[in-house]
This record gives structure tokens, sequence and C-alpha cells, in this order.
């Protein structure tokens, strides 16, 4: 069943928008209970370890420093796609590239774009950044250059979101105000020329050591609230089918209570992707049959080691959005060869429709739209007349 305080996800789940991944979470290789603790190369039940991995995907530094978003960024820069990426709110590695392959994320306000104040002082800041002697350092030189740069772009984007409404109201709560500045900045891609945006939003609060009925409930009507009107946004802007929503966490939560009425750190965990071409209505991979201590997945209290992992998500995503099995797989999913049949989920099955990456853009008129991903803390994904995708983390 789901919660009662999810209608809108239970609603999508039944117009076949929304599926769910079971006992999903972050894996270097397959493992048992003889060896997970060995054989896995993330620091396991830490936040920051734990988070920063579903953020990157690359549990042995294949290439290191980025995130599983930028690295489809990458990818798709290089196949002649406009790809911009946005943070809400905050950095988050996720959307972070190879240096110079894709251009780096821009971290927004989650009302927008902060206006930056120079006043009088403005002329003289663009006059000493334009100076270049002949000793002139490269490091200065860098910083110069991407200073103004930034600073124009702030204002662009400012200009542009300054007449942007959203024809659906969403809900005056901290994922309600980054799912709308989302989709404010989706309405101005054609402006930026952007064929593929990602986005990165982010909630916390899902730490319930007490408390955690009375916790889930307020957390869970501020996701149902925010997914309910940013899903409605895109369907009016008719843009739905192109926008691919990813929702991931560090990790679930122990099925054994603890003494405060909460629960504490565990490992797989069941996670959301909703979308216009998400091909809903179904729970993809497997549940654990046996939950008990005897079972093969069960760690002690109820901690379940994860059956899939979150590469062959992303790669799922990635295909969606044109990228081909083989070398720019890799790229993206350095770790997925690591995984036999069992634990993959075929693209086929998360999607009703691919994009035919013969095409060097999935939007070709004002009425075809590309795809946008986006991912949160609960993390999640979304596409404009090009792709998109959004995470978030719980």
């Amino acid at each position: 069943g789901i919660h009662p305080e999810l209608p809108a996800i239970r609603d999508l789940y039944d117009d076949e928008d929304l599926l769910f991944f079971a006992n999903t979470g972050v894996m270097s290789q397959p493992v048992t209970k003889d060896n997970y603790y060995t054989l896995t190369n993330t620091q396991l039940f830490a936040h920051n370890h734990m988070q920063r991995e579903t953020k990157r995907v690359d549990p042995y530094e294949t290439n290191s420093g980025t995130g599983i978003l930028g690295r489809m960024s990458d990818v798709l820069s290089r196949q002649g796609r406009n790809v911009a990426s946005f943070s809400v709110d905050r950095f988050s590695v996720a959307l972070v590239g190879k240096p110079g392959e894709s251009d780096a994320p821009m971290i927004v306000d989650r009302n927008g774009i902060p206006q930056v104040y120079l006043d009088e002082t403005k002329e003289y800041i663009y006059k000493l950044h334009n100076l270049t002697e002949n000793d002139s350092g490269v490091f200065a030189e860098t910083w110069s250059s991407s200073l103004i740069e930034s600073l124009g772009v702030n204002d662009l984007l400012l200009a542009e979101l300054s007449g942007v409404t959203t024809q659906v109201d969403f809900p005056s709560t901290y994922l309600g105000d980054n799912l709308e500045t989302v989709a404010r900045l989706i309405a101005t891609r054609e402006t930026r020329g952007s064929d593929v945006d990602t986005f990165y939003v982010e909630i916390g609060g899902f730490d319930t050591h007490s408390d955690v009925e009375e916790a889930l409930n307020g957390r869970f009507k501020e996701v149902n609230d925010g997914f309910e009107a940013f899903s409605q946004e895109m369907k009016t802007m008719n843009l739905w089918n192109n926008v691919t929503l990813i929702q991931t966490s560090d990790f679930a939560r122990t099925l054994n209570p603890n003494g405060g009425d909460g629960t504490d750190h565990a490992w797989g965990g069941n996670y959301i992707m909703m979308g216009g071409s998400v091909k809903g209505g179904k729970i993809l991979g497997k549940y654990p049959e046996d939950i008990t201590d005897d079972g093969p997945l069960t760690l002690d209290r109820g901690r379940m080691i994860p059956s899939t992992p979150w590469d062959t998500v992303f790669s799922g995503i990635a295909t969606w959005l044109g990228i081909s099995v083989g070398a720019e797989m890799g790229q993206v999913c350095p770790n997925l060869h690591k995984f036999n049949s069992s634990y993959l989920i075929d693209p086929a099955e998360m999607f009703g429709e691919l994009i035919n990456i013969s095409t060097p853009s999935p939007t070709e008129s004002a009425t075809t739209d590309s795809p946008t991903i986006f991912p949160t803390a609960l993390p999640t994904a979304a596409p404009s007349k090009s792709p998109t995708i959004l995470p978030t983390d719980s």
C-alpha cells in the first residue's frame, strides 16, 4: 500500500506515470551477508558517505570528483546538445562533470535568481577585471573571466525569470519553492538555447530516530503536494512526456524500531521515478522474499542488502536521454559492468519511449519537447523542450 499522506503519488502510479524501484541502494558489486562489509567500497550507514555515493555512483572513483548527472551532461554535450545544469539552494556533486566537457552547474536560490547589488561599483569591477598585463597570470585571468561570466549569466537569468510565473499554484513549502523554481527555469529553456536541462533539489528531515510516524506524516505531505504541483505544471506546459523525476536517498531505515519510537540507518530502500515517458504502474527490482533475520539479504534489525544498484536505475535514465550502450554508458556508469543480468533492469521496462540517439537533439520544433532530468535529496529528474533530469535526496 501507499501511505495515506501520498494520494497524488498513488494517482500518478494508477495513471501509469510513476513506478517504484524495490530494495535499491548504493552497491560496489554483488555481495552477501558474509562479505558485504569487505566488498563494499563505501562506508555504510553513514549519511555523508552514502549521500555522496548516491550522487556520484562511482565507488572506485573512475571519474573522480564527478557526479552521475554531470557525466551524462558531458556525454550529451559531446553529442552536440546544449546542456544546462542547475542546483537549487546548494552545491551538489551530482551535477559536476569533467572540467571543460560541459558547462559548470549553476546554483540558484529556491525563490529564483538573487539580484547582485553592485551599485556604482559595477563599472569599476568590469574595468578592473578587463585589465590584462604582459605578466598577468593564468589563474588571475581565469578568475576574472569566470567572475565576469557569472555576473553576466546572473543578470540574464534574473531578467528572464522576472517575467515567468507558473500556471499552477505551488505549495508554500521548501520543496514546493524548489520545484516551482525548477518549473520556471524550464520555461526559459528556449531563450537559454538549452536542449537538455538537469536539476538537483533536496529536502531533509527523514532522519527519524524518534517519533517516526509523526515525522513522516509531515514530510510525506510536503513531498506529495510538491510532486503533485510539479507534475500538473509540466502537463499544463505540455512537457510532461519530456520530464523524468527520480527520487533518491542515502539509505532506507531499519524495519525494526528503536526505543524512541523511531528507526535507524539501514541500506536498501524503495524509491520513486515519475514522468510522462515513464512506464509506470509497477514495481521494478525485487522486494526481499524473507525479511526475517534468517533471510539471505537481512542484516541486523531489518537492514536489507540492496538487490538493485543505482547503476542500473541511472543507466536506464541515460538510455532514455539518448546515451548509447558501450563507451558512452561506461563513462556515465563506470561500475555497471560489475553486475550481472539478475541485478539489471531493461531500460524498456522503465520507459515507454526511448530517444533515437541518431537524432542530435530530441527537440526539432516548438511542439516537440526534449527531456529534462533532476534529482532531489529526496532525488528527482525532469525535462524541457529537450531532455532534463532532476534528482532529490530524502
